[in-house]
């Protein structure tokens, strides 16, 4: 039989590289003591049955037991086994959790033997085992079990058969066996007559070369020859040698070469080593021995050393052992610098690491020089310090870089104290002054740097990625974009490098692949331009210089062929090469840096599934680490998160910071009345740039929410080929929920996103090392051995290693386990619980591939135990479980909120046993959060605190949802307005910058109590009042709802896609998220309002805004917005039920019907698109009930149907059969479209129809102006004088035409305006009009205000105010500000909904003519619109109107929510049909208004209202409305006086136009004052 050789303190391996049958191995050895095991017999031989022999050697005869297991699903795993399965002999005893077998006595060579049978027809996989000496000796292989691995025998037959092949040809050889990385190695050694013949023979998959070498006893290579091995049979291969002479020394030391990938195959990290058999050569033994210096050589080196010294007497010297080797340093100052002389009595190759340190003895930084040989064994090394460098002490190392061996001082480096000198202090003060002084510069130049940095991500359409590199080297970006039409992708680098580098290159390889890391060599991609001096470096990798562009910024371009693709969608340019990868260094030094994060700089050039949206920098990097890296933990993306949000903080500095109210503003309630001004009391924007601002910083908090959130939901892995120390990672989660404590406080834009992302993470605290203390301390005390393959010690392995949120459903699983006495089915209920199962406890790095068993101990005590051991995990990693977070808490919390918390942590959960007993819990939990909450948003309150506070409230914020979800029968008023109130008060509390939701939170503190008791004016107003409430608070809180879906959904569903998630857990994601949060609990809260308020307010399901008299018929389709198929022609007539209707749109072509889905996405009565709908004939409704639009879309999508209305409400909608098709109408409509693509189109841009420039009331007829400007000229003298209009002069028709043709415009602007819409035709495109109209509008806003329009206008105004008594026009005119307004509203004249509204009708633009009344922009306290005639009952007695506060385009324009209306019989009071749900009121600026005024209102079949621009010449103040200060809504009887008033001024304009019908736009001024500032005949 074989054995392998005995070495005392190496480990080796396990069984699988056994020689063959009746063969054996040593699998442990140390210390005199062997464990061999025999293999007898294989299956093969025996039916199955593998046998074994397990021999002990040196144990002596005292009591030793076997402790064996088997592995049934791998061989490392430890099971019991059945009788089928495995026995011994002698027969073996059942202990807790094994099997144990005696050794008998020792045989006559003092060895102890077992027979083992293992049955692997039985499936099992292996065989492990200890040796066990009582009561607590337990002796493994090293750190590990004994393994015996039955499938690597298999395997490995072939390479088994030939060892015990060359065994048998040389039984007195040397021999030794390894297992390396898949690859068996073994080498025989004999003597072969004077010299020592050596076979290796290896079992490997890959081509292998050997590598060796002799070496003495410090195993240090003393040569190197390289040896292919020759196949012999499959995947076994062998070669042989010779040594001789000199080669035949102690050790020979050998690697294995795989060349196809270029590794190194080695033991355990280290050479392979083989001690060689002395050889006997003519009567002389050559077994060479380690080298020691002699006594003679040492006393050279001393007088080596003495020679050192006088030649520099002033040095002061320390002496060191280490290694075997005398190490000397001596250290002199002189004026300029500090000289350090290292000496060493040696005679290996060595290089000295060295760096400056303070009195700490922290390297500060290192420089490495290698050691001069000098002759007697000494080496040498000379080193000088600049004196500005000097510090305490120079810290060293040695390395001996042929055995990569570092020799230091005993366990800490090499310290020499420096000598000082009395200059360098003088020295380093200049030094550092300079120094200060040129790193000002340079930062300078890296601030401008980092401001480009915008412009040169905004040039690369491709691809960018910036980099912020380690030890403040630098910054760098690499943007790639399209040339040449997309067929040439072009690179630039660009970097700001320290001037202390100086020159660098770049170390860089091209990726394989989109997701690839992989490298391969740039020059070896001949498609690539690259730059001059391009050099290989090796296979894998080239290096190339950067270019010194100026400023520290160094940089280089090349470019490649690249090609359009399909992307989704999307159509992009991919370059050829997928990427590079890139490290950087310096060119006249040997220093290496790369990216903060440790890794490589890489940047993918593909396009192909990549995110396409805002911040794709920090989707490709999320996805980079979670798809490509081959380590990941939940440490290490905490840590990855952390650089990410540092380097966006770093970004975003200089962003626009916004100053906070404090928390008793922002809850404040101002019961004072409103006092217009032009600048609102709760501005719109405070800067323009704000949305954007908030918009980008929300763009990537989402991305970092939803990347923690896929964290939190273990759909990205907690744990991938690493190791994480509890304490570790307990340190880091402390780290990164601190730092966003800090975010949340410095970041009030984001701080919903960050909020939401620090309950995705653990709570870290102090425990971490506990976890891996204390599970040992309860095996420790309840007896539970540390065996291998048991279920507790692989559990303890875990946590150990790579503890986990999991581990807390996995400790809940054993204290239920061994409460209900070893059910093995509660065990893996509670697991399945926590979504843990079989498959995901085997994944682990560190697997768990067994069952619980009942311990031998106090069952009680260690229940208790592992309880305890629960709340430790609990403390690192649940932050949500509220008395675990209040506990934790308790230390910066006043008492008392304490007590408040506490008392909900004692009401019993979320259940109630009635509405009542919900409600209270509700409020009791509100209560502890508004105190929280005022703790949050006060200014001195500290992140540890907030930290604290913020887990607490998102705890009580989850709690509050449930309840919210469960009273689901809740209806009445008080409650759900109590409700209702706490919960936009935690909204305001967390989303200081949303305005509107503290205005509307003002206004329902306000107004809502009152109104809940229908004490407010009644029972109806009551009603109207809080529906109105309602309507705007749904609306913004669908709007945020919104904008999370809009913000996460894509997001997730990209990421999932890239790990291959589950679509469910994509489909619910936003869903589950929005669930725990008060939008929810708002949401449904409205939803219980809304049928009681109707059902008060007496409120129809429907509003008809535009009522048809006859059956509608049409297609029923489902559309999200009008706005987005405002310009889609529809072929056959169709109904479509909508969503937001903004009130701006044009009805389609081929509408027949608009259902809006909800009031809060309605438009008003009086918008633009209502009268449209109306001029048409086109219905248009607004469903006040979900329900009934939800089962519409049901029942009736895709299909044809019939809707009848009524005025009072009343909607039927039926579905019909569909019409056949008449093909004569086919043809005609085919006809007419002919006609229209033969008719050429010429805009009249010359003709100025003999106008003058201006003209004033008294000069305005048909001919010069449209209907806006003559009315108002022909109503002013008939109007009572109480009742207003505004100072106003005209642009006439042809005004427009005459400055074009004006001698400053005909050349720039004319000609070519006629030359881009000469390519506008009838046959023209939507999307082609767009084009042309964009460069009209660009050339009209071009054009230069000719010298007699100006002069006109002034001439005009001042005859109006001659007239009038008062110049008022004249005041507020502004020439530049002027010509730019009335630029503004001809250019509206060349856009899209014009366009498509002439289609409709049949028009062309030649029919169009534009003049432009300019009026003095009346201070508006309120505007209305009124039509004398009711819209829906069509009674002439009634007037309808609608009103808002400030300007009117509120009203006609595109802004949510409705106005307050009403309508009035003549003789009677005004009755209130609704009140305002705005959010904006315009203030109005004192200046001129210039508006649209085009004949379009004239032009038969054609509805001009609102097509063309007014502006005003100063922009408007927009704020967020405050109902509760409106005297409007709240003074009952100033309202009907006002509204009353109001009315009565739109039967007088009708008078005036002697009883025509009228609609009337006008407004209030703040001295209470009615103007009509425009009317037109009612449709």
């Amino acid at each position: 039989r074989v054995k392998r050789c005995r070495r005392d303190g190496h480990r080796l391996v396990d069984l699988p590289a056994v020689p063959g049958p009746a063969s054996a191995a040593m699998i442990g050895a140390a210390g005199g003591h062997a464990v061999l095991v025999d293999v007898v017999k294989e299956a093969e031989e025996a039916g199955g049955w593998t046998e074994l022999e397990i021999s002990a050697e040196g144990f002596g005869d005292g009591e030793l037991l076997l402790h064996w297991g088997v592995g049934k699903q791998t061989a490392g795993e430890w099971a019991l086994p059945t009788e089928a399965q495995a026995k011994t002999s002698p027969a073996a005893s059942r202990v807790q959790g094994a099997c144990q077998t005696e050794f008998p006595k020792s045989d006559a060579e003092g060895c102890r033997k077992i027979k083992v049978e293992v049955n692997q027809g039985e499936g099992v996989k292996g065989f492990q085992f200890v040796l066990h000496r009582k009561p607590k000796d337990w002796l493994k292989n090293g750190n590990s079990n004994f393994v015996v691995d039955f499938t690597k025998m298999q395997r490995n037959k072939a390479f088994r058969a030939h060892v015990q092949k060359a065994t048998d040809a040389s039984p007195k050889a040397k021999h030794a066996v390894w297992s390396c990385n898949g690859a068996e190695v073994a080498v025989l050694a004999s003597d072969a007559g004077g010299a020592c013949k050596v076979e290796a023979i290896v079992d490997s998959e890959h081509e292998l070369v050997l590598q060796y070498g002799p070496a003495n006893a410090d195993r240090r290579w003393l040569s190197s020859t390289r040896l292919p091995l020759t196949k012999l049979e499959g995947t076994v291969s062998n070669g042989s040698m010779t040594l001789s002479g000199d080669q035949c020394k102690k050790f020979l030391m050998f690697v294995l070469h795989d060349a196809s990938s270029n590794q190194w195959l080695k033991d355990s990290g280290r050479d392979f080593e083989f001690e060689l058999p002395a050889i006997e050569s003519k009567g002389t033994t050559f077994a060479p021995e380690e080298r020691k210096l002699t006594r003679a050589q040492s006393k050279k080196f001393l007088a080596f050393v003495e020679e050192a010294k006088q030649e520099d007497p002033d040095a002061s010297i320390s002496m060191w052992n280490a290694a075997g080797m005398e190490i000397v340093a001596l250290a002199s100052a002189s004026e300029q610098e500090c000289n350090v002389h290292v000496l060493v009595d040696t005679m290996a190759e060595l290089t000295v690491q060295y760096g400056p340190a303070g009195a700490d003895r922290a390297w500060k930084s290192s420089k490495r020089v290698p050691l001069a040989n000098h002759p007697n064994s000494a080496h040498e090394a000379f080193i000088t310090i600049p004196a500005a460098e000097v510090d305490k002490y120079m810290m060293f190392v040695l390395h001996d870089g042929p055995v990569n061996r570092w020799i230091k001082d005993g366990n800490a480096d090499f310290a020499l104290e420096l000598p000082r000198h009395p200059e360098w202090d003088r020295l380093r003060r200049e030094e550092e002054e300079r120094k200060a002084k040129e790193a000002e510069k340079a930062m300078a130049g890296r601030r401008g740097f980092l401001a480009d940095r915008a412009e040169r991500e905004n040039k690369a359409d491709i691809s960018f990625a910036s980099f912020d590199l380690e030890r403040d080297c630098g910054d760098i970006d690499v943007m790639c974009y399209a040339a040449e039409g997309g067929a040439v992708a072009k690179v630039e680098i660009r970097a700001w490098l320290h001037p202390r580098l100086g020159d660098c290159a770049l170390h860089f390889g091209v990726l394989k692949g989109a997701r690839s890391g992989d490298w391969t060599c740039p020059a070896d991609v001949d498609s690539v331009k690259w730059p001059a001096g391009l050099s290989k470096v090796d296979a894998k990798a080239c290096q190339i210089k950067l270019e010194d562009m100026g400023e520290h910024v160094q940089g280089l371009d090349f470019s490649m062929p690249a090609a359009k693709k399909q992307s989704g969608q999307d159509t992009v340019v991919e370059p050829v090469i997928a990427g590079i990868s890139f490290v950087m260094k310096t060119v006249g030094g040997n220093e290496w840096f790369k990216p903060k994060s440790g890794g490589n700089a890489t940047c993918r050039f593909s396009q192909i599934g990549r995110w396409k949206g805002p911040w794709a920098q920090v989707a490709d990097k999320i996805v980079e680490q979670e798809v490509t890296w081959d380590c990941m933990s939940l440490k290490r993306r905490y840590e990855n998160c952390l650089e990410f949000v540092d380097a966006w903080e770093k970004q975003s500095e200089g962003m626009y910071m916004r100053k906070l109210r404090s928390w008793n503003t922002l809850v404040h309630v101002d019961s004072s009345k409103a006092v217009w001004s032009r600048m609102p009391s709760m501005p719109l924007f405070e800067v323009p740039e704000e949305e954007d601002i908030k918009a980008s910083k929300e763009g990537f908090w989402s991305w970092i929410f939803v990347w923690q959130r896929f964290s939190f939901q273990r759909l990205l892995t907690w744990e991938r080929n690493t190791c994480t120390q509890p304490r570790m990672l307990a340190g880091t989660t402390n780290q990164i929920t601190l730092r966003m404590a800090e975010l949340w406080k410095a970041h009030p834009r984001c701080r919903m996103w960050i909020r939401w992302t620090l309950a995705t993470m653990g709570r870290g605290g102090s425990a971490g090392q506990q976890i891996r203390d204390e599970i040992l301390v309860i095996m420790h005390a309840h007896d539970i051995k540390e065996i291998h393959g048991t279920y507790y010690e692989q559990w303890h392995q875990k946590l150990h290693n790579n503890t986990t949120p999991e581990d807390i459903g996995i400790c809940r699983a054993i204290i239920k386990y061994l409460q209900t006495n070893g059910d093995m089915g509660a065990y893996w209920q509670v697991l399945a619980d926590h979504g843990i199962d079989k498959e995901r406890l085997a994944s682990y790095s560190r697997p768990i591939t067994t069952e619980p068993y009942m311990v031998n101990t106090d069952r009680g005590r260690l229940i208790g135990d592992f309880e305890r051991y629960l709340g430790i995990l609990r403390s690192v990693h649940d932050a949500l479980d509220l008395q675990l977070a209040l506990d934790h808490a308790r230390s910066v919390l006043p008492g008392d909120i304490q007590g408040k918390l506490q008392g909900i942590c004692d009401m019993g959960g979320t259940g109630f046993n009635s509405l009542d007993d919900g409600h209270g819990k509700f409020m009791r939990i509100f209560d502890a959060r508004q105190s929280m909450l005022a703790m949050l948003n006060k200014k001195d309150t500290q992140p540890n605190v907030i930290k604290e506070l913020l887990v607490l409230d998102f705890t009580l914020e989850t709690q509050q949802s449930v309840l919210i979800q469960g009273m689901s029968e809740e209806k009445r008023l008080p409650q759900l307005m109590d409700q209702l109130k706490l919960l936009l008060t935690s909204l305001v509390g967390h989303m200081p910058t949303e305005d509107e939701i503290q205005a509307i939170l003002a206004d329902w503190t306000a107004l809502a109590p009152e109104c809940a008791q229908q004490k407010w004016n009644g029972s109806v107003e009551s009603a109207l009042l809080l529906k109105a409430m309602c309507d705007r608070m749904s609306r913004v809180v669908g709007e945020l709802s919104d904008k999370c879906q809009t913000l996460m959904g894509p997001k997730a569903a990209f990421l999932g896609e890239q790990i291959g998630a589950p679509k469910r857990n994509i489909d619910i994601f936003v869903d589950e998220v929005l669930r725990g949060t008060s939008l929810i609990a708002i949401s449904l809260c409205l939803q219980r309002m809304e049928p009681v308020l109707r059902g008060l307010a007496h409120l129809p399901p429907w509003q008809m805004i535009s009522p048809v008299d006859k059956p509608v018929q049409g297609e029923f389709k489902l559309i999200d917005k009008m706005m987005h198929i405002q310009d889609k022609i529809f072929e056959t007539p169709t109904v479509l039920l909508s969503g937001a209707v903004s009130g701006e749109e044009e009805v389609p072509d081929g509408v027949v019907g608009v259902l809006v889905r909800s009031a809060k996405e309605a438009p008003d009565i009086l918008s633009h698109c209502a009268v449209r709908a109306r001029n048409f004939g086109v219905l248009l409704a607004t469903c006040f009930d979900p329900a009934i639009s939800e089962g519409l879309a049901k029942d009736f999508e895709g299909k044809w149907v019939e809707i009848r209305c009524k005025a009072d409400g009343t909607l039927t909608v039926e579905a019909k059969p569909r019409p056949q098709g008449d093909a004569a109408k086919a043809q005609a409509a085919e006809a007419d479209a002919k006609r229209a693509a033969d008719t050429k189109v010429k805009m009249n841009l010359t003709d100025t129809l003999g106008c003058n420039w201006v003209v004033r009331p008294d000069e305005m007829d048909k001919q010069k102006v449209g209907s806006k400007s003559l009315n108002l000229a022909l109503l002013q003298p008939k109007l009572p004088q109480e009742i207003l209009t505004p100072q106003a002069v005209a642009l006439p028709y042809g005004c427009m035409q005459k400055a074009l043709t004006d001698k400053v415009n005909s050349e720039k602007v004319l000609k070519k305006l006629e030359q881009v819409l000469g390519r506008l035709q009838p046959s023209t495109s939507n999307d082609e009009a767009q084009f042309i109209f964009q460069e009209a509008q660009d050339l009209i806003y071009a054009m230069t205000m000719p010298e007699a329009l100006k002069e006109s206008l002034l001439e005009q105004m001042t005859k109006v105010g001659a007239r009038d008594g008062e110049e008022r026009l004249k005041k507020l005119f502004n020439p530049r500000d002027a010509w730019q307004a009335i630029k503004g509203v001809w250019a509206s004249l060349f856009a899209l909904r014009p366009w498509v509204s002439l289609a409709k009708a049949g028009r062309s633009f030649h029919d169009l003519n534009m003049a432009v009344l300019v009026q003095e922009l009346v201070e508006a306290k309120y505007a209305f619109v009124l039509h004398t005639v009711n819209p829906f009952t069509h009674d002439k007695d009634e007037l309808y109107g609608e009103l808002v506060a400030g300007r009117g385009e509120t009203l006609v324009g595109n802004f949510p929510g409705r106005a307050l209306s009403f309508a009035m019989r003549r003789g009677e009071e005004p009755r209130l049909i609704s009140f305002v749900s705005k959010s904006v009121a315009l203030h109005t600026q004192h200046c001129l208004i210039f508006r649209s005024d085009s004949n379009g209102e004239d032009l038969e079949g054609f509805a001009g209202a609102g097509l063309f621009e007014s502006v005003c010449a100063e922009e408007d103040k927009g704020g967020f409305q405050r109902v509760h200060r409106m005297p409007i809504v709240t003074d009952k009887a100033y309202r009907q006086s006002l509204l009353k008033r109001i009315a009565e001024t739109g039967w007088a304009v009708e008078k005036a136009f002697d009883g025509a019908p009228q609609d009337i736009e006008g407004c209030v001024d703040v001295n209470e004052r009615v103007f009509i500032v425009q009317s037109r005949p009612q449709v």
